[in-house]
């Protein structure tokens, strides 16, 4: 139950560019709840640190950012922080390469012969780029907690750049 209330704090914060006093209390609401819940930051700051700031940088942005979170699950904290960036990967090449794609096929039903083959190239070098980027994104934020079986769980939140 507390992860969803969490998810829900998190996920109203990305759908909210949110500043000031309310990125505050929502900020310290998330905080509390990811506390129960057993989540750590990667880096040793406290919970409400790593969120003020993700948001703070989400809320700068000026809308050209968009927040994709990895999840993921392993035995040991490196792989599953390898895991979630692979997630996070896919996650966003997948809604860049819908865009491009949708984009593509507008261009092509109004141009010539020539122009749709280049179109093509354009979309499909596009959506290769974009896997690559975001692989190489750092996250702003890494969550983990260490499950009843002895895994790690983690949560790494990305900000990446939208068309």
């Amino acid at each position: 139950m507390l992860c969803l209330m969490a998810s829900v704090f998190v996920s109203t914060m990305n759908a909210n560019v949110l500043t000031g006093e309310p990125l505050q209390k929502e900020s310290k609401k998330a905080a509390k709840v990811m506390k129960d819940e057993g989540w750590q930051v990667v880096d040793g700051k406290s919970i409400k640190e790593a969120l003020d700031a993700h948001y703070k940088a989400l809320g700068q942005s000026n809308g050209d950012l968009t927040p994709i979170e990895g999840r993921a699950k392993a035995s040991d904290l490196n792989l599953a922080i390898r895991k979630a960036q692979n997630s996070a990967a896919r996650q966003y090449a997948s809604m860049m390469g819908t865009t491009v794609e949708g984009t593509t096929q507008t261009q092509i039903t109004h141009s010539s012969g020539e122009e749709s083959s280049e179109e093509i190239k354009l979309s499909a070098n596009y959506q290769s780029t974009t896997s690559q980027t975001v692989k190489s994104l750092k996250p702003t934020v890494v969550f983990y907690r260490t499950m009843s079986n002895g895994w790690v769980e983690v949560r790494a939140f990305y900000l990446v750049k939208t068309l």
